[in-house]
């Protein structure tokens, strides 16, 4: 018998095209319309904004209160038998809301029983919707940015008259959301104790109607927003799709953080609440511009590039200080300087306008109207010109 020749262990090999696969599935994944929106979130700076919403909320948090107090004053003054109650229960989803039975709380029921009406009362009215009408105007231009829009050029009172209209708007829907979807089981049970009559639906079932209600009149709510405040002309489907999303997913979330509230112990009430209203107002900020990315659904993001000659120059941004510097691609109204492919891509759809031009004027002449086109070319700067003859 012959002894069989040892044979030598194969060496391991890697998997033949894994990084190919990889970066595959990533090009892929760039061109999906959740990562596209992602990358518009994160080119517009939209965390940042939600972040600006959200500190304009909290300052203005005390004006918007005191006018909330202010509406619920003749409501409470109207049933005085009943207030306690309400004091009680709201005291249930909202620990340390308002001060009951000796227990602290952020609003005296005392301050606001009274319905008189004085100068003061008008002053203090008039910084709360001014408070109001700020975090709206915030609002506006965020969503204009991210999808963006252009601010239009004289419109300055007709945006302050748009601003007041809607904070009137969002101000009512948001109080009737708001009892819809935190006060279904209050008024429930407070109608329990009061009525000798058992209700005939059961709790459940009432508070599966409210998530309904408040869900679609969220959703009306966010729709009127992006078409009358930041007049956006949005397809009717996208529009509908992401603000029906966000709707039921903001209601969802609202009513799980009423029930999460109710577990806090009432010394750290006053605490709690400002946290999560500054921390609600922060994420649903940012759901809201998501939302509004997506409906945008951008193109495919170009990858960041690296070919930004005057990164390495004094100074490196444009500014009247260095006359110079005025003559290299840029955003106007930004100031943020163009890579050699943006000024290339500039470059050539100027030339596509101007052979557009020169050979069918009058078809041209058309669609220029139409889209409003100046029919200037866009030169590549000399410093781009130099690179590329590099």
């Amino acid at each position: 018998m012959t002894k069989p020749l040892d044979t030598p262990a194969a060496e391991p090999t890697t998997p033949v095209g894994v990084v190919k696969r990889t970066k595959a599935v990533m090009k892929w994944l760039n061109t999906t319309r959740f990562m596209r929106a992602y990358l518009r979130y994160q080119n517009a700076s939209a965390n940042l904004l939600a972040g600006g919403i959200s500190y304009t909320a909290l300052f203005s948090m005390a004006g918007i209160v005191t006018l909330i107090i202010m509406t619920a004053q003749v409501m409470i003054f109207a049933f005085p038998l009943t207030s306690d109650t309400i004091f009680r229960d709201v005291n249930q989803w909202i620990p340390g809301a308002i001060q009951v039975d000796g227990q602290p709380g952020l609003i005296d029921p005392a301050a606001i029983a009274s319905p008189s009406f004085t100068w003061g009362t008008l002053v203090v009215l008039v910084v709360s919707i001014m408070a109001g009408i700020r975090v709206v105007a915030a609002l506006r231009v965020s969503i204009q940015t991210v999808f963006g829009l252009p601010q239009r050029p004289g419109a300055g009172w007709k945006n302050t008259l748009r601003d007041v209209c809607m904070f009137l708007v969002l101000f009512l829907g948001g109080i009737l959301a708001s009892v819809l979807g935190t006060g279904s089981v209050v008024v429930v049970q407070t109608l329990q104790r009061r009525l000798p009559l058992a209700l005939p639906a059961p709790s459940e079932l009432i508070n599966a109607g409210a998530f309904l209600l408040t869900g679609v009149l969220t959703t009306l709510i966010l729709a009127f927003t992006l078409r009358y405040l930041a007049l956006v002309r949005a397809p009717r489907r996208d529009l509908w799709i992401g603000t029906g999303t966000l709707g039921f997913l903001s209601t969802a979330l609202q009513m799980s953080g009423v029930y999460l509230a109710a577990s806090v112990p009432p010394a750290y009430a006053p605490f709690t609440l400002i946290l999560t209203i500054v921390l609600w107002v922060n994420v649903l900020c940012r759901l809201f511009l998501y939302m509004s990315c997506w409906i945008a659904n951008p193109p495919a993001a170009p990858a960041p590039e690296r070919d930004f000659p005057q990164f390495s120059e004094r100074p490196n941004f444009v500014t009247v200080s260095a006359p110079t510097s005025l003559f290299w691609p840029h955003d106007p109204l930004s100031g943020r300087i163009w890579s050699l492919a943006q000024e290339e891509a500039a470059w050539r759809l100027s030339q596509q306008v101007i052979w557009s031009h020169q050979d069918q004027p009058h078809r041209f002449a058309t669609a220029a109207e139409k889209h409003h086109l100046s029919g200037r070319p866009v030169a590549p700067s000399v410093m781009s010109q130099k690179l590329i003859r590099r």
